[in-house]
């Protein structure tokens, strides 16, 4: 009788380790599984975020290709053009020379070609900066600079510290770079009211460094959460080459902002 219930205690311990033994190889199975499945849908998200990127260079450089045909076009054509009448004015002789309504005429014309011919110019360097192409992205965001300074529109600061590290950058990532910092100008310009702005670079081990301030009313925490246009844009063209970003926080008193971009 002793015999027999030992036995079926150890059918009862056998069935229960069985059991047990049952699930842990069921809860196993379940989790590789959903391991599996995890891994297959980050793999996803990451050819998603891949394609969504690759979608995104490719409007970008469109966009690029068309600003710099747009450039040329002006530069070429109706630069050419408007020196062209400029030169025809000039030719032309009234017949009393002591005529002020067409020597004022003539003047008026003249300067008024001049101050077109002029916006011309800065116009197709805004749409394609051959500086960049040519010379790099110091001295196309430099030049840019100098143009704002020289206009009274904005006294502009630059600091470089990081010359190996923008001398290596390729060209897609200069111009991605140029454009936002363009960009960060045009918002201070328009609707910051300030007086003063600065571009500082540098480097560390990792990242080239990127600090934009400016000393206008800065960005509201409400304007923050509510990305415009601009900021679409620029956090678009970060986006594209793998950089991040940092707005300074709010404090009525200026605006900043801190780009990274790896280097390493």
């Amino acid at each position: 009788m002793q015999n027999k219930n030992d036995n079926i205690y150890i059918l009862i311990i056998l069935g229960i380790a069985g059991t047990f033994l049952l699930v842990v190889s069921f809860i196993l199975y379940s989790i590789r599984n959903q391991n599996k499945l995890l891994k297959q849908r980050q793999k996803f998200q990451q050819a998603e975020i891949a394609h969504q990127k690759e979608l995104l260079r490719a409007v970008i450089e469109s966009q690029e290709a068309e600003r710099k045909r747009i450039g040329q076009d002006l530069h070429d054509d109706v630069g050419t053009m408007l020196s062209g009448l400029r030169l025809i004015i000039e030719m032309f002789k009234p017949k009393d020379e002591n005529d002020v309504h067409h020597v004022e005429f003539i003047k008026s014309s003249k300067n008024t070609i001049d101050k077109i011919v002029k916006d011309v110019r800065n116009i197709s360097h805004n749409l394609s900066p051959t500086t960049l192409a040519y010379y790099g992205l110091v001295a196309a965001i430099t030049e840019h600079c100098t143009i704002i300074n020289q206009s009274g529109k904005l006294d502009i600061a630059i600091l470089n510290n990081a010359d190996n590290e923008l001398g290596n950058l390729d060209s897609h990532t200069a111009t991605a770079i140029y454009r936002v910092l363009e960009e960060l100008l045009n918002n201070t310009i328009k609707h910051s009211g300030a007086s003063n702005a600065n571009i500082k670079f540098f480097s560390d081990e990792q990242y080239l460094k990127i600090i934009y301030t400016d000393n206008g009313r800065g960005l509201s925490q409400q304007v923050t959460s509510k990305k415009g246009m601009g900021m679409q844009n620029i956090e678009s063209r970060l986006l594209n080459i793998n950089a991040d970003f940092k707005l300074g926080n709010y404090n009525d008193k200026g605006f900043s902002i801190t780009i990274n971009y790896p280097v390493v």
